[in-house]
């Protein structure tokens, strides 16, 4: 292979086998070993189109001195006993890494780490990483994190900019709390998105400008709570809302968004709102008008369906948001309908 007739350091590795069925590890654990003797520095490692991955990370990249960034996809991720943690390491992204049980912890220090994202991995409740101070990028989806770490891994994060937190099951209380401490020691963050709307959060953030959420619109408590949390972030300029209503509607929603003190402030600062997933309930409608009537700066509403519709039915949804006041002069509607509509 030509990789072993290198000479000199190596600052680069991808290795892409995802779509390889390999019946050894053995040459992938040689290639590995290679570049770390050679001083690394980016190394990344995708596995993920083996179904049945059952890749283990050799211990020599956990020992390897010069690692910066780290990318691994469907592996297997054991820390040898040994482990001193990733201390020169700024970028660690983990996609589908199952951590084998173990009796204690994996203490992860990263003293220089700038980003962290975890992706669908499984057996997180082995792990607790211990934040640096400089971290500015924080991703967890839908992976068994365990947010109600103890919160001396919180206290030192101060330069926090964007902060992604998706999972499938409801924000516990404990979470909550987790959640709360996190935002509250970050008077950084700018990005905030969240896959569903947690319940009760009380405070004010002037430095957050982008807000992402999903909602389901059809229980009042995550509408009232997504008003909430809009409030309390007086300089949001840009603003995504995933549609992810189901069950039955709620009446008591269409009764407390037609409420005068529904929005009892003005968004001042609310210039791009986008609303992704978009079912035509008229639940979101009231939502989106609602918009429409207290932000004086909007410039751009951008309203994309979940799926195809009638032509017919396509207009009078179009037509409708067409009708609803503005209390911006220069706000301006974009109606994305799926291509291909139905026949009527």
């Amino acid at each position: 292979m030509i990789l072993l007739q290198h000479i000199g350091d190596i600052v680069k590795f991808d290795l892409d086998v995802s779509g390889v069925q390999l019946c050894s590890y053995a040459d992938i654990d040689r290639w590995m070993l290679y570049v770390t003797r050679y001083g690394v520095k980016e190394l990344t490692l995708n596995m993920s189109k083996n179904i049945s991955s059952t890749y283990k990370v050799p211990s020599y990249i956990f020992d390897c001195r010069t690692l910066t960034q780290l990318k691994l996809f469907k592996c297997i991720f054991k820390l040898p006993n040994s482990f001193l943690g990733f201390q020169t390491l700024t970028i660690l992204q983990l996609k589908e890494v199952t951590f084998a049980p173990a009796i204690e912890f994996y203490a992860i220090k990263t003293p220089l780490l700038v980003e962290l994202n975890l992706t669908h991995c499984e057996g997180t409740q082995y792990l607790n990483i211990e934040f640096s101070s400089g971290l500015k990028y924080l991703s967890v989806r839908e992976s068994h994190y365990n947010l109600d770490l103890n919160s001396n891994y919180f206290r030192n994060i101060k330069k926090l900019t964007y902060l992604y937190l998706v999972f499938d099951n409801p924000i516990r209380v404990d979470e909550r709390l987790t959640l709360e401490k996190l935002l509250f020691s970050s008077p950084t963050l700018e990005t905030l998105t969240l896959g569903r709307v947690p319940k009760g959060l009380h405070y004010t953030l002037n430095c957050l400008w982008h807000l992402q959420l999903g909602v389901n619109f059809n229980k009042l408590g995550q509408t009232c709570y997504t008003l909430e949390l809009i409030k309390s972030f007086p300089n949001l300029s840009k603003l995504e809302i995933w549609d992810n209503a189901f069950g039955d509607p709620d009446e008591a929603v269409m009764k407390y968004l037609d409420a005068p003190s529904c929005l009892d402030q003005t968004l001042n600062k609310l210039e791009d709102v986008s609303i992704h997933i978009f079912r035509r309930s008229k639940v979101v409608l009231s939502f989106i008008k609602l918009l429409f009537a207290h932000a004086p700066s909007l410039s751009r509403m951008s309203i994309k369906p979940k799926n195809a519709s009638s032509s017919k039915e396509e207009l009078n949804v179009a037509t409708e948001l067409m009708r609803f006041p503005r209390v911006s002069p220069k706000a301006k509607l974009f109606y994305h309908p799926t291509v291909g509509l139905k026949a009527e």
